[in-house]
């Protein structure tokens, strides 16, 4: 799918305090026959509910608080589309800044004879949840919800500034008929926006200066929902993005922010939060014993790198700057990824190690629009360094990665190198590192079928990455995710972990396990396709609008032995290999049988980590010959 991104000049827009409208909309209550009797979208057939319209107006007051009124009605048309009636309206908390008032959310049922009087939520069933030191949840269930319900909410955010003006998505999982966004700005200001969108799908933007405000629409957009190796959602998402990009004096004279990549570079190694805080001689004694006891560059980054992910703990929170300054992050040994990395850009310059500041967004973030320089399309701060001429991306907020593996988050994205000389937009991808798992199995069949075994996996690189945040994570998931639940009637019986000592050892996992083979006819059926994580085909869907991103390469090998009992038969399959198209994914099978041994050896190499949405119907057939060739049961006739 191609997506238009129209960078527009800025505007600047006057105070006015005239009438938003753009079009009627309909009062609470009010519906049309064509609303009543939808019971299916026409442009988007498996929505589960559909939204009429979902509109916004932005205004401020006499203090420029930003003030925006929101309204949103949802019709339910089947039972799936009833969870819609639970509504969570998420507001930053922190500081103040800001707050929800005015909610009103309403039920509407038809009867015979039309639609019946709305029942409303009452306050007493409207709360706040705090999700979190900066954001809580304005959350209430809508009542009497059914299939054919129209449902309706509308509140009012009032922020202290124009910072927190964000993007304006016309689209979200749900199939929206109208979407509209009324922005009005306040005095001397100038505002650029991006418009992401398909080209199959119209916008209508309404520029008045004259006035003081830009309107934007789109009708008619279809749903975006969430598909396996997916990008950010954001990067596919019809929306308009905004940010400040200049000002007027109290004197008269314009003034720019941010107009060039270069201006957006002197302006954050300027900024006392972010730059200012990196060449700070903190007086840590503990970073100069470490780099006293290192002969070269590599070992000073290394321990250096791991020091400080182990002695500062993460909260939590990604962000850009280090409010409190570097030394207060240090003493409380807490802190965001935008405190802890630069922090750790300036440790490791302290010790002579060539290192930048690098704004980054991570995959699930999105993706960076290299023709603007918007701040706000990075969400966290990164380092990059040059230690004996080998380049790093280090993430210090990533426990399980090493230095030299570049963090899985961040794979395939764009960063930004933050100095007023060596500025520069950078690509960041995986290099050589792989996926890579290495998985022997060992174990015995008895007469009646059931295998006794011994898997022993070791994780390289990636693999070792993410299995090792994710036994942390949840330790029983990950077991029943990986060595379970895909395969009919096994069960673990043991379950070892050995933590690698250093960052050159694998994770090795050793699992201990039964599985009793399925039986028909007198023959027992045997799939060798175990623990590869390729078991089942990932792509379903018969379109896909997003790229396939799988992020890295992959390499996975398993060798398997089980002894089988006395006097079986066993119809041995051919040796298969199946490729694609352009030779960058191959998987093999082979089976042998050597006396009372049956051996089996299946390899996956994938060299490709990006196939685009054009693409996806080529993957989706491979993906479904391959994962049928590795399923291919091996036929034992038991003996009698």
């Amino acid at each position: 799918m191609q997506y238009a991104k129209t960078t527009l000049l800025p505007i600047f827009l006057f105070a006015c305090t005239i009438s938003y409208s753009q079009m009627e909309f309909p009062s609470f209550g009010s519906f049309n026959a064509e609303e009543i009797k939808l019971k299916q979208c026409s442009f988007d057939p498996e929505a589960e509910a559909i939204i009429p319209f979902d509109k916004a107006v932005v205004n401020h007051d006499d203090n420029y608080q930003m003030i925006t009124e929101r309204r949103i009605r949802i019709k339910i048309l089947n039972e799936k589309g009833i969870d819609r009636a639970n509504i969570v309206i998420p507001f930053y908390h922190k500081d103040g800044f800001e707050f929800l008032s005015k909610i009103q959310a309403y039920t509407f049922n038809s009867d015979a004879s039309g639609m019946q009087p709305g029942l409303v939520v009452e306050k007493k069933s409207i709360y706040t949840e705090k999700q979190n030191s900066y954001y809580s949840l304005v959350k209430f269930a809508m009542p009497a919800v059914k299939v054919g319900s129209i449902i309706e909410y509308h509140y009012v955010s009032t922020m202290k500034h124009y910072g927190g003006l964000d993007d304006w998505k016309f689209q979200s999982d749900l199939p929206t008929l109208h979407s509209s966004f009324m922005l009005q700005i306040i005095p001397d200001r100038e505002f650029a926006y991006t418009v992401q969108k398909n080209y199959n799908i119209n916008i209508v933007i309404k520029p008045m200066p004259e006035h003081g405000r830009i309107y934007f629409e789109m009708n008619n957009v279809p749903a975006l929902r969430i598909e396996p190796y997916m990008d950010a959602r954001r990067d596919y998402i019809q929306k308009v993005m905004f940010q400040l990009s200049g000002y007027t004096t109290r004197y008269g004279s314009k003034q720019s922010v941010n107009a060039s990549w270069k201006e957006l570079a002197y302006d954050m190694m300027t900024e006392k939060y972010f730059g200012s805080q990196l060449d700070k001689d903190l007086k840590i004694e503990e970073i100069k014993a470490i780099a006293l006891l290192e002969n070269s560059q590599q070992g000073k980054l290394r321990s250096i790198y791991e020091f400080v992910k182990k002695r500062i703990e993460w909260n939590g929170f990604n962000d850009k700057y280090a409010p409190d300054g570097l030394r207060a992050v240090w003493e409380r040994k807490k802190g965001t990824s935008g405190e802890i990395n630069l922090l750790l850009v300036n440790l490791l310059n302290s010790v002579g190690i060539e290192t930048y500041p690098v704004l980054a967004a991570e995959r699930d973030y999105g993706k960076v629009d290299t023709t603007y320089p918007f701040l706000d399309r990075f969400n966290k701060v990164i380092a990059f360094a040059v230690a004996d001429n080998k380049q790093y991306v280090l993430d210090a907020t990533q426990e399980n990665c090493p230095a030299g593996l570049t963090p899985y988050s961040l794979l395939n994205t764009t960063g930004f190198l933050v100095d007023k000389k060596k500025f520069n937009l950078i690509k960041i991808a995986p290099g050589t590192r792989t996926y890579k798992n290495v998985i022997t199995i060992a174990g015995t069949m008895d007469a009646k079928g059931l295998i006794t075994a011994e898997a022993n996996v070791k994780s390289y690189d990636y693999a070792r990455q993410l299995r090792l945040d994710a036994v942390k994570d949840n330790r029983k998931k990950f077991v029943n995710d990986n060595f379970e639940k895909p395969y009919e009637r096994m069960t673990i019986d043991s379950f070892l972990i050995v933590p690698p000592e250093s960052d050159s050892i694998p994770l090795e996992q050793i699992i201990r396990y039964k599985q009793q083979l399925n039986e028909s006819g007198g023959f027992m059926f045997f799939n060798t396709n175990l623990f590869t994580g390729i078991e089942k085909n990932p792509f379903l869907s018969s379109i896909r609008f997003t790229n396939v991103n799988f992020g890295f390469p992959y390499n996975i090998f398993v060798e398997e032995k089980i002894k089988l009992p006395a006097g079986i038969k066993i119809d041995l399959p051919e040796a298969r290999l199946i490729e694609s198209d352009d030779k960058k994914i191959q998987a093999s099978r082979q089976v042998f049988r050597e006396g009372d041994e049956l051996k089996i050896l299946v390899r996956f190499i994938q060299t490709t980590t990006l196939v685009t949405a054009d693409g996806y119907p080529a993957i989706k057939e491979f993906y479904k010959k391959m994962t049928d060739m590795l399923n291919e049961p091996i036929v034992i006739k038991m003996p009698n």
